[in-house]
């Protein structure tokens, strides 16, 4: 009875195992695979276009705040800024920019940098032509320390401060007024006194000139250099970071430019913390809201240097590049 009854009890289909099923779920495996795909590369795709996008956005916005059109007028003794070239990269670019100096009718290049703009963090400089670290050298010859462009071994030029005393005042323009006048030469003058530039284009004139120095220091800095910087090579002010304004004689300066270099400089200040202290400073020093104008760099043939040879307002004088005319 039972084995009878055992015969009629239906046995189990087996239907994941037809080949018709086996069809249908591939087909179905295959789909869902295509429609996962084709989420993670629209996602990806539209996660890449915001990073890439937002990158560039910040990236932009960096470069315009770090490329101040008044920013080159204000610091760099007779060093002006010609171009820059940007290499972009996703999370930062690289600017090279060239900088120019004119001596006489002509510009030589004076130095490349070489900057890292990242998204986020600090701007760095990873080259600079002129030279990253700067080795001093008492010259014998000359009796003071002479400092070198390494880009291309011209002599950088140095400012002395009014009412600072040295043991030693160069007079370069008596050696720049004798060199062979095939040559133009660029000279640093320092004065004995601060001049406002009514007064300075009525003393030194406009012919030859290229950039005025304006003192930045402050009282209590000029006092603490006095009590306490013995070399006279730590006491004066390098022309690469002095501040001051270039002139031409095709536009004679006035009180007027000193009024607009202010106002350039307030510009800056809003985006520069050493273009703030600088503004501070030459605020403090001004009287009657005059600029007040310490040295010049000047530049020509040895015969157009020596009218400034006997000007008793000239305290110091410093040789700074010199190449050939023709």
């Amino acid at each position: 009875m039972t084995e009878n009854n055992e015969d009629k009890i239906p046995q189990d289909i087996d239907f994941m195992s037809s080949p018709s099923v086996q069809r249908v779920i591939k087909k179905s495996s295959r789909k869902q695979t295509i429609k996962y795909a084709f989420i993670g590369f629209l996602t990806s795709a539209v996660l890449l276009a915001v990073v890439f996008l937002g990158s560039e956005y910040l990236l932009n916005k960096r470069l315009q705040e770090s490329n101040d059109p008044f920013r080159n007028m204000l610091q760099g003794a007779n060093v002006s800024e010609r171009g820059t070239y940007y290499i972009h990269n996703v999370f930062s670019v690289l600017s090279e920019t060239t900088y120019y100096k004119t001596v006489g009718d002509r510009q030589i290049v004076w130095d490349k940098k070489t900057k890292k703009i990242p998204v986020f963090g600090r701007v760095k400089t990873i080259s600079q032509g002129s030279g990253m670290v700067h080795v001093n050298g008492m010259n014998e010859e000359a009796k003071r320390t002479i400092r070198y462009n390494d880009f291309n071994n011209e002599r950088k030029i140095d400012f002395y401060y009014p009412g600072l005393s040295y043991e030693f005042l160069p007079k370069e323009l008596d050696i720049a007024v004798d060199l062979d006048q095939d040559l133009l030469v660029e000279v640093a003058v320092s004065f004995k006194e601060p001049m406002t530039l009514d007064q300075l284009s009525k003393t030194l004139g406009h012919e030859n000139v290229n950039w005025l120095w304006v003192d930045t220091t402050t009282e209590a800095q000029r006092a603490r250099m006095t009590d306490e910087l013995d070399a006279d090579s730590l006491k004066i002010k390098g022309g690469g970071n002095a501040f001051g304004l270039e002139v031409t004689e095709a536009y004679p300066y006035s009180a007027e430019n000193g009024q607009g270099y202010i106002a350039a400089l307030e510009t800056v200040s809003k985006s520069s913390s050493s273009a703030k202290k600088a503004l501070k400073a030459i605020k403090a020093n001004s009287k009657n809201g005059e600029l007040h104008i310490s040295g010049a760099v000047v530049t020509g043939s040895p015969e157009e240097l020596k009218r400034f040879k006997d000007l008793d307002f000239i305290r110091a004088s410093v040789l700074g590049a010199t190449i050939d005319k023709y």
